[in-house]
């Protein structure tokens, strides 16, 4: 463990404060160093780094100080900083004169994992995340007392993690972890019980210089599982049901409905069914009021020791322990079929860690949905109005494709740019493949700048619905109830819903209000 030293953290961003913090609690006197301005950095930036600040931390913001490099005896640079940045050559060059030891993600990983004794399951994948991660939280509550540390949590799960370790509050047994492919490169070192994939379609592209190494960052969450481990994969995703896996003990599951992706012309399927072990059969779509489907499951491992009986075995001697061939009925209260995806990916996770299936079962048909998840935000005049995070073109395509609507389906959509540039004609077209009326806002709800060519662009691909432009959530969904009768649906999507969940929730109540 490093201790006792003078470490200069490179950046102050989602990777540079957690690394801070955490370096800072095991006594390391630490500088965070950036070339941004205080003014020029996010608001909740901003907030996290006085918080250090009153921790002891120092913090050079605006440029980088050639003396704080001489006064570091170590350093962690973010993995954000360009690998050409002038501030790498110049730690090379004070390198060459004198030992500067550089802390890696992967060190900073060891360190949390060493200061965490309990359990962890990890949720990585494109899609689906959230619900997985807060749903496993929610099935498991019967046998273990759990953390879930998610995006609807309202912060970067490793800082939240970061946070709990070094304020000493964790008193629970087991923890569940959304693990996005930023938190997988800053958990490198950490190790998980259970790692779950829910799908690998494109998104944050600009981040990576391919698809497959876009691929390979959110497979590394394997990398993490601890020597009795177990993976749980969708079965039914073109990536994950042909990737070699053969050093891992892995469960697929699926409705044994083999997906396609296409991206910059090239199409990904599976070439052939694979074999699930968690599988939803004789599915019955309820449209709104969720779903029912028969569950068959295999054989499959667990993380039970047949020995001492426990997950975290150290009796010496581990004897995995498998369940046996088990079907039932299972009715959920979630729309649409990525939520049986997610489901299964729970009822997976629950029996890996010991739970019964009729124990599983009930509390999977319990679980109602989550914020910004399909969330009902209210009714007017007798149309339904909900909100929900879909905002790349995969995820809407497989919310919108399985909503049954009694009368016209009406969508608003923000921005779908955030700092990463989506296929917005993509989008559009999706959007007026099933819409009747679409409201598109130009407002970047991440950045808060007004780009109208973004919502064009959305509406050009839109050439078959009642299509407008507006320059705001509130104005979109104002114009959506005005347009709206009894029976219809108006449900508002886009990454907003994530990244500025209270706002745009207060937009739409607010043009409620005022119709009202």
């Amino acid at each position: 463990m490093i201790s006792a030293k003078r470490i200069l953290v490179i950046g102050a961003g989602n990777a540079g404060r957690p690394a801070a913090q955490l370096l800072n609690y095991i006594d390391n006197e630490i500088r965070i160093s950036d070339n941004r301005s205080y003014q020029k950095l996010p608001e909740k930036a901003k907030y996290n780094l006085k918080i250090l600040e009153e921790k002891g931390i120092t913090l050079e913001l605006g440029a980088h100080k050639k003396r704080s490099l001489k006064w570091a005896e170590a350093v962690f640079i973010s993995p954000n900083i360009p690998k050409n940045a002038e501030i790498r050559e110049l730690i090379r060059e004070e390198g060459k004169k004198r030992r500067i030891i550089e802390v890696t993600t992967q060190d900073i990983g060891k360190i949390l994992n060493s200061l965490i004794e309990i359990p962890i399951v990890g949720v990585a994948g494109t899609d689906g995340k959230t619900t997985t991660t807060n749903m496993i939280g929610y099935c498991v509550k019967k046998s273990y007392n759990p953390i879930i540390l998610s995006s609807l949590q309202g912060s970067l799960v490793i800082e939240s993690l970061i946070d709990l370790v070094t304020s000493n509050e964790i008193n629970e047994d087991l923890a569940v972890l959304e693990l996005p492919h930023g938190t997988v490169r800053m958990t490198n070192g950490i190790e998980i019980c259970v790692g779950i994939v829910t799908n690998l379609t494109p998104d944050h592209m600009e981040e990576f210089n391919s698809y497959k190494d876009y691929i390979e960052r959110n497979l590394s969450v394997a990398e993490l599982l601890h020597e009795n481990g177990v993976l749980i994969l969708n079965g039914d995703d073109p990536i994950l049901s042909q990737v070699n896996l053969e050093n891992y003990e892995t469960i697929f599951y699926g409705l044994n409905r083999p997906k396609t992706i296409k991206y910059k012309g090239k199409i990904y399927e599976n070439r052939e069914k694979t074999d699930l072990h968690v599988v939803a059969e004789q599915v019955e779509n309820k449209g709104l009021k969720g779903s029912k489907f028969l569950l068959k499951v295999a054989e499959i491992p667990t993380l039970i020791c047949e020995n001492c009986h426990k997950i975290n075995c150290n009796c010496g001697q581990f004897k995995r322990k498998y369940t046996k061939h088990q079907k039932t009925n299972i009715k959920i209260k979630l729309p649409s079929e990525f939520n049986i995806e997610n489901t299964l990916a729970t009822i997976a996770t629950a029996l890996v860690l010991g739970l019964d299936l009729e124990t599983t079962k009930d509390q999977v048909e319990s679980f109602t949905s989550l914020e910004g998840r399909f969330e009902k935000i209210g009714v007017f005049n007798g149309v339904d109005i909900f909100i929900d995070a879909a905002h790349n073109p995969e995820s809407m395509e497989t919310l919108l494709t399985s909503l049954e609507v009694e009368g016209r389906l009406i969508i608003t959509l923000d921005n779908p740019d955030t700092l990463t540039i989506r296929d917005k004609f993509k989008i559009g077209k999706i959007l007026g493949k099933y819409a009747d009326l679409v409201f598109v806002s130009a407002k970047n709800e991440t950045t808060g700048s007004v780009d109208i060519k973004a919502a064009e662009e959305v509406l050009r691909g839109a050439n078959s619905s009642e299509k407008h432009l507006t320059l705001g959530i509130e104005e979109a969904m104002t114009k959506a109830l005005e347009n709206a009768v009894k029976g219809d649906l108006i449900i508002h999507i886009g990454p907003g819903v994530v990244n500025a969940y209270d706002k745009v929730k207060n937009d739409i109540l607010n043009s409620l209000d005022h119709e009202n």
